[in-house]
C-alpha cells in the first residue's frame, strides 16, 4: 500500500544522506575482500579491498548495491 511505499521511501533517502557521505574506510584487519564505495567527491561507486572489522555503512558488496542506495 501506499504507507509502507511512503515509509520505505524514507528510510532510504535518510540513508543516502547518512552512508553515503561517510569516507571509504579499509578496516582493521589484513582481508582482502573487494567491495565498493560511494566516493561523493566524484559522484561515483568506486571499488576498494576491505580489510575486515571495522569500517561503516559505506561499504557495499556489490557494485548494485551502491548505486542502488547512494543513488550514483
Amino acid at each position: 500500500g501506499f504507507y509502507f511505499r511512503s515509509i520505505q521511501g524514507f528510510y532510504f533517502k535518510r540513508i543516502q544522506g547518512n552512508i553515503c557521505s561517510e569516507p571509504k574506510k579499509v578496516g582493521r584487519c589484513r582481508g582482502s575482500f573487494p567491495r565498493f564505495y560511494f566516493d561523493s567527491e566524484t559522484g561515483k561507486c568506486t571499488p576498494f579491498t576491505y580489510g575486515g572489522r571495522g569500517g561503516n555503512g559505506n561499504n557495499f558488496e556489490t557494485l548494485h548495491a551502491c548505486r542502488a542506495i547512494c543513488r550514483a
